[in-house]
């Protein structure tokens, strides 16, 4: 007998999984976690819970996603985690291990697992969405001081120099200096724009080339605004992810190499790589790994280290991962306080000195004419 609410023949659901997915949104996938959490909690079997979100839930990808998922858990084929690990694009290698270890502990820590995901999810949704919200300003501001001054210089102070030479008036150094540097950038534009599309390309390129790549992101880290706010956030996802994997009962070594999959830095993956030698080799406690990889905080170590004295170590990793989170918010609330200000600054000051040079330009023309 099928599930009471699956509207969704099994023919469907075999053709819909055989379809091209695209990746899910990270709203979507938290949204998923959640009703997941939910129907669980209610005691809706696995099965069932899947073939209900497969036909009502919002989003037509994350059904599609489902749809798949449902028909090998009700037929047997795979396990839930099994199902969820044929979709990499969408459910990451720490999201399958949690998975994994809540359905061998039961339907009610399967629900506490999916609501640990969930949490997880929202905060690294939140992040995104602050980093996304701090450049959007800068830039806008960026774009428009652009135009402004392609606008002066190209279509402005052409016409002003025609003015000025059937006048037989010579130009003021300022106003010859900037249609030098206007003259010099039309002509040379192509080479400009090829050069504003390399670098990153050629950046990225560089970057995947391990002795390079390891050095810009070392670099990286040693950048006195980007630097710290990366750190920061980086310990508070590592400590957020950690502390699911350890909830879940994941062995400390295995968190740590899920931990380093989900890090781009490979100057905090060589970090992590170094504590988990310290764990299986040398025998060391988590947080005196972390300590000695060099990139972790003393405080975020300390903290770590009293949770593992009184054996409340998901609690220690929890509130650091909060405390970093919010000092990484503040840092960069700071550093647009101060970018915001100072790109206005040099929008005024780059229109002022535009503006000089023409009423200079002006003026001469008014004294050629009399």
């Amino acid at each position: 007998m099928k599930p009471p609410f699956s509207r969704i023949s099994s023919a469907t659901i075999r053709l819909r999984q055989f379809l091209p997915v695209a990746e899910i949104s990270s709203t979507h996938r938290t949204l998923f976690f959640q009703q997941m959490e939910m129907l669980l909690s209610s005691g809706v079997m696995i099965a069932d819970a899947l073939a209900h979100l497969a036909a009502r839930f919002p989003d037509k990808r994350v059904r599609r996603v489902v749809c798949a998922m449902q028909a090998e858990v009700a037929e047997s084929r795979q396990s839930l985690s099994q199902a969820f690990a044929a979709f990499p694009r969408s459910f990451s290698p720490t999201v399958i291990a949690v998975i994994e270890a809540g359905e061998q502990s039961g339907s009610a820590q399967l629900a506490q697992r999916f609501a640990e995901l969930a949490e997880r999810a929202a905060f690294e949704d939140a992040h995104r969405r602050e980093v996304r919200r701090a450049c959007v300003y800068p830039a806008f501001m960026t774009v428009l001081a652009a135009s402004l001054f392609c606008f002066l210089l190209e279509v402005v102070y052409p016409r002003l120099t025609d003015l000025l030479s059937s006048l037989g008036s010579e130009l003021p150094p300022l106003a010859r200096i900037l249609i030098a540097v206007a003259t010099w950038a039309r002509g040379e534009w192509p080479i400009l724009a090829a050069a504003l599309i390399a670098a990153p390309i050629l950046l990225m390129a560089v970057r995947r080339i391990p002795s390079a790549g390891r050095r810009i992101d070392h670099w990286f880290l040693k950048l006195p605004i980007a630097g710290p706010i990366y750190r920061d956030a980086t310990v508070a996802l590592i400590c957020k992810i950690y502390r699911s994997l350890h909830l879940a009962n994941q062995p400390a070594p295995a968190s740590i190499d899920l931990c380093s999959r989900l890090v781009g830095n490979r100057a905090f993956r060589e970090g992590l790589a170094t504590a988990r030698r310290r764990i299986t080799q040398d025998g060391a406690t988590l947080s005196a790994a972390l300590s000695d990889s060099g990139l972790f905080p003393p405080l975020a170590c300390l903290a770590i280290e009293v949770g593992e004295q009184t054996g409340r170590i998901a609690p220690a990793l929890e509130r650091v991962s909060v405390y970093f989170s919010a000092r990484a918010r503040d840092r960069l609330d700071a550093a647009i306080a101060f970018l915001n200000p100072a790109l206005t600054l040099a929008i005024v000051g780059g229109t002022g000195v535009i503006l000089i040079s023409f009423f200079q330009s002006a003026y001469q023309i008014v004294y050629a004419t009399h």
